[in-house]
């Protein structure tokens, strides 16, 4: 293989006093496609460490100015993943021992093949690399095994959510079977629907009057004249579009024109609003709204939970229009079935 074909192996830095051997390491370590520097001593070695980085050094354990030992901290302070071999006399072969022990990849004994030195330096550098890549792929697993171990808790969240949702509606159900006054009904639908839409507030409105008003029938988590107070126009404020468009409305931005620009809202202090038509018999009876999310905004999830809500919502006001008496008991048609949930 020519040293065109084997370009770019990799640095080697080689450190030896004698003349001889940087010289011999030097052309063996070129022609085998490595890139080298030589150095005579210590000094001149941590020299030309500080403006270029090496993947391998090739160091004499005695030099003349420090031992490869000491050089072999130095280096390795600079670079811990530069591969070390060092070249060793018999007499200094337990400092290079010591050496491997400290770091150093490998030693060869004087007097060495250059060949030899070569495939050593070659199989260093070609082990740190695929330690590399393992490192690599092992981080890429722990990514993985994060972004799972995050799907699995939202996919438990999300059958949490659901289960709370089924809860909610079967609830429900449970307390409309009961029996109860149509103010208390209209309650128990706001309590499923502040549960599900995860609302810390929640009233019901009917269409009342000519010209057509929103007067507030049922609160929850407000104070009740805040309710009953409301009289918004159909013309005017988020709830009267709502009402006067038939169509059910998300606003999550508090700064919005939505709830910025109306009074009503702004007597409440509602941060984010979920409205939806309360349509029964193809006629808007009023307004269903759900107030400041737990977590900051509604969805169209909740929304389309909601609208189950709302059939039986729609039901209830417009018994209560017909009916002088709230404690009059609802509609016997019975509740929504929950395959309309599914």
């Amino acid at each position: 293989m020519s040293a065109d074909q084997d370009a770019h192996k990799g640095t080697v830095l080689v450190v030896d006093d004698e003349p001889q051997i940087r010289t011999v390491c030097q052309q063996a370590l070129e022609k085998s496609g490595f890139e080298v520097t030589s150095a005579p001593d210590g000094d001149s070695a941590l020299r030309e460490l500080e403006p270029a980085r090496f993947d391998a050094a090739v160091l004499d354990i005695v030099l003349p100015d420090t031992d490869g030992v000491a050089l072999l901290r130095a280096i390795r302070d600079r670079d811990a993943e530069i591969v070390v071999v060092l070249i060793t006399g018999f007499a200094s072969l337990d400092s290079a021992m010591e050496a491997v022990r400290l770091g150093a990849y490998e030693y060869v004994r004087k007097p060495f093949r250059a060949w030899d030195l070569v495939r050593i330096v070659e199989r260093g550098i070609e082990e740190r690399r695929l330690r590399g890549r393992n490192d690599e792929l092992l981080a890429e697993l722990r990514h993985a095994n994060d972004e799972l171990i995050r799907q699995q808790d939202r996919l438990r969240e999300r059958t949490r959510l659901a289960t709370d949702d089924l809860t909610a509606f079967v609830e429900l159900g449970q307390r409309l079977s009961e029996g109860g006054g149509l103010t208390d009904t209209l309650h128990s639908i706001l309590e499923a629907g502040a549960q599900v839409t995860r609302a810390r507030a929640a009233a019901a409105y009917g269409v009342e009057g000519d010209p057509p008003v929103l007067r507030g029938l049922v609160g929850l988590g407000l104070p009740p004249h805040e309710v009953t107070a409301a009289r918004p126009a159909l013309d005017e404020g988020l709830l009267g579009r709502v009402a006067l468009r038939r169509v059910a409305h998300i606003e999550n931005d508090v700064l919005a024109g939505a709830i910025a620009d109306d009074d009503y809202l702004g007597f409440l202090g509602v941060q984010s609003v979920l409205a939806t038509p309360l349509i029964w018999d193809d006629e808007v009876h009023g307004v269903m709204a759900f107030f400041d999310h737990e977590e900051g905004g509604f969805s169209e999830a909740s929304m389309n939970l909601v609208r189950v809500l709302a059939g039986q919502a729609a039901r209830v006001v417009s018994a209560m229009a017909d009916q002088p008496d709230p404690d009059i008991e609802p509609p016997s048609t019975g509740f929504v079935d929950l395959d309309d949930l599914l």
